[in-house]
């Protein structure tokens, strides 16, 4: 069976080039057009990953974004945004709402396909093993009760901390911006948010794991951000 990849856009000609580039790469395609199709379809067909066709201008979008991932149903749906140009602080409205990665159009269509075959297909696998729960290695992330086990023992942690772990275990590997990290530890107050908070909050994070783990999980990439990159 072909990976199934859902393409939300109002735009019939977006949906015939980029669904044309995923068929011929070996993955099932289906387009939507109504935003509040999206959630159902993600509930009922466990998509591989959800394109969202960013237009300039389009507000909407970005609302759609963070309300799939603010719910527990389709948070672990991993979403990409295709951005048009000219599209302004678009791009920083996405990554706010917890977009999992962002295209610039025009792009290569590999950069496309590379993320979907690498990163939508890491995402896949860390997803729930029972309800709630994100897997990675020996670490399980109760999303429901917000608690942390490392080789089933609890990681007490303040909620800042489990949601910055939580954003770099979702994604291993990847850099996330410090940007990024303040839309995820301070949804209500990000634009309010001195980024360099972020540093303090990660030393006190990296510090408690490194106590339970024995070794430091997070990586600090100069002028980029951090990410989870245990040396397992």
């Amino acid at each position: 069976m072909m990976p199934l990849v859902l393409i939300a856009s109002k735009d019939p000609d977006f949906f015939l080039v980029f669904g044309h580039i995923l068929s011929v790469a070996g993955f099932e395609t289906r387009l939507i057009t109504a935003d509040k199709e999206i959630a159902r379809a993600i509930k009922a067909e466990a998509p591989l990953a959800v394109i969202l066709d960013c237009q300039p201008g389009d507000r909407a979008v970005a609302k759609l974004c963070l309300s799939l991932k603010s719910s527990e149903a389709t948070s672990a749906a991993p979403l990409a945004g295709l951005v048009a140009p000219r599209s302004g602080k678009l791009h920083l409205d996405l990554i706010k709402a917890g977009v999992d990665e962002i295209f610039s159009r025009p792009f290569a269509p590999e950069q496309l396909l590379t993320w979907l075959h690498g990163k939508a297909g890491a995402a896949r696998l860390a997803r729930q093993t029972k309800a709630g729960d994100l897997v990675q290695g020996d670490f399980r992330l109760d999303r429901q009760t917000h608690r942390t086990f490392f080789k089933q023992k609890e990681i007490v942690m303040p909620p800042i901390e489990f949601r910055l772990l939580r954003s770099l275990l979702a994604q291993p590997g990847k850099v996330l911006s410090r940007e990024e990290l303040v839309a995820t530890a301070w949804p209500e107050h990000a634009a309010a948010t001195d980024i360099r908070g972020v540093d303090v909050h990660i030393a006190r994070l990296r510090k408690r794991l490194r106590a339970s783990v024995g070794s430091d999980v997070i990586r600090t990439v100069r002028s980029a951000g951090y990410a989870f990159a245990p040396d397992w």
